[in-house]
Formats: C-alpha cells, structure tokens, sequence
C-alpha cells in the first residue's frame, strides 16, 4: 500500500505548520493510500474531510484547508480524475470570501456533490435503460456500483435471462455481484476468469465500470477488463463503459504513464515463492470501446471529448 499521507504531513511541517491531526491522516490513508476503494467513495471523503479541517477554526484553518484540497488532486487526479475535478470545484472562488464564508461554502458544496452525483447517476441508468432494453445476457467483469444498479434497471424494467459474472481474482470483483444481484431471481453464471473466451460465445453485452475514463474514451479498470473487450470483439458483442463524465480525464490513453505493479501474494500456498508483481488496472483502449454511458447518454469514445461541455454540478 503507498504511503502518500506522510507526504502530506512532511510538506505541512516543511511550511511551518503543525503536524496534521489525526483524522486528516487516517483521512489521507483512505483517499491518497487507498484504504478504501472506489473513485466516488474518494470524492465523498475528500470533500468532507477538506470542510472539516476548514471548519476547525484556527488562524490557518482555511489555508490548511486549501494546502490538503491541493494534495489530494494532484496525487488522485491522475489516476482517478473525478477526484480532482471535484476537489478543485469546491474550492473555487474562495479567494476574497472571509473565513466564515469560505468554511459554508467548503460545506455547501460537498453536500452539493452528494446531491449532484446522484442525481446524475440517476440520468445515467434512465438513459441506458431507454438504450438497452433488447439486452437478455449481460457480462460484467469486476464490481462498479454503477454497474451494478445498471443490471438492476435492466432486470427490474426488461427482464434478463442471465447474468454472466467472470470472477475477477486480482480483487475478488465477481464475487462482489454475485452477492449484490443474488435478490434479482435471474440466474447468475459465475464463471472462472479464465472461461471469458466461452463467456463472450453467448453474452449479448460486456458492461465495466471505470476508475477514470480517458479523454478520448479508455477505460482505466482492474486488470482482465482489456482481455474481457477483446473477447466480446472477437465476437461482435458490444462493450459498454459506464462512466459519470466528471471520471473523463485530460489525457488520452497513449499519454498516460505506466500503470504501478502490486503483489498478488494470495496466487502463492504455504511454503512458495515466486514473484506476483503485477498491475491491479489497466487502460482498455478505445478502439474496443462501442460506448460510454454517461448522465448525458451513449457516448461513443470519439466524441467524448466535445461531450464535456455539458459535464456540471
């Protein structure tokens, strides 16, 4: 596990400011380290946790404050954009606003996000729904609540005859729907990773959910999404992102660096060993992208970027 958030406390005292307390560091352990999985939940956090250290009421809080928002986008941001286009709205047009005034306006608007988000969310499924409603067999590799409420609306609204779940054993990710889609009364194949060629001879979509989307229509997600695409390709099944556009990033897929390795030490029995270095995501590229889901509709990865304009809270 990386461990940004003594990175934080070490440009605090390196300014001159006093160590950050502890809820800021346990804060920065689950949003900057990944205590917590989940691009939104790291959105949900930081916002908070930037109202609260405003809040605080000491000489410096505010600044404190912006000191942490900046952090947190430029160690998140790259790797999962809605963070940091979020982080950066709320603390926009503070300049000038008295303490008092900035500490409401940090706090309005992370209540604001809250509502925002779901409200878009709520876009996203109702427009897919409308998109989607000859879908019988969805395939969906590795958990997204996104996804998963999508499944849900197509299976309340349109009925499903199955659900195809590859499990995803980097992070146990299928095992996650399984549980989540268990109350649905539609069966539910859950099949070895390594079954995703057979999977794709018989599913009609492939749905995956995003860390980040590119700026010209990757999706970054768990390792085996790229060979889960390739596989519906092969087979002319469509692959359907499923993404807020606040998730779409400044860079395009050939841009973006090299994506850092993790241990898999749980592939190793008793007595073992071998390295398990691997990276935990990957870019699927666009070209095997048929469409982004987003709160504005189908966007296919070619006209991502002219979509970003209708992106607001």
């Amino acid at each position: 596990m990386p461990e940004h958030r003594f990175e934080f406390a070490k440009i605090m005292t390196d300014r001159g400011f006093l160590t950050p307390e502890a809820y800021v560091m346990d804060g920065l352990l689950d949003i900057v380290d990944e205590g917590v999985l989940g691009a939104s939940n790291h959105v949900s956090l930081s916002l908070s946790l930037i109202a609260k250290v405003a809040a605080q009421g000491g000489k410096n809080s505010c600044v404190e404050a912006l000191m942490l928002a900046n952090f947190i986008a430029l160690v998140r941001g790259e790797g999962a954009p809605i963070v940091a286009n979020a982080v950066n709205w709320q603390v926009e047009g503070l300049e000038g606003l008295s303490d008092e005034n900035a500490v409401q306006r940090l706090q309005d608007r992370a209540l604001d996000w809250e509502v925002s988000a779901r409200d878009r969310r709520d876009k996203l499924l109702a427009k897919a729904n409308e998109m989607l409603t000859s879908i019988r067999r969805p395939m969906i590799y590795d958990y997204s609540s996104t996804v998963a409420d999508l499944i849900r609306t197509l299976a309340i609204n349109t009925g499903l005859e199955a659900i195809i779940i590859p499990e995803s054993r980097a992070i146990d990710g299928g095992r996650r729907y399984m549980n989540a889609l268990a109350d649905l009364n539609v069966n539910i194949d859950f099949l070895p990773d390594s079954a995703i060629e057979y999977a794709a001879t018989y599913a009609d979509a492939v749905f995956l959910g995003a860390e980040s989307v590119t700026l010209d229509g990757g999706i970054i997600n768990t390792i085996g999404s790229t060979s889960t695409a390739r596989a519906a390709q092969a087979h002319n099944v469509p692959v359907y992102g499923a993404a807020d556009l606040f998730k779409v990033g400044t860079k395009r897929a050939n841009e973006m660096p090299s994506r850092p390795l993790r241990e898999f030490p749980f592939l190793l029995k008793a007595n073992e060993a071998a390295r398990t270095s691997a990276p935990e995501l990957e870019i699927v590229p666009p070209a095997l992208i048929s469409a982004i889901l987003t709160e504005v509709g189908p966007v296919v990865p070619m006209e991502l970027e002219s979509s970003l304009h209708w992106r607001n809270v």
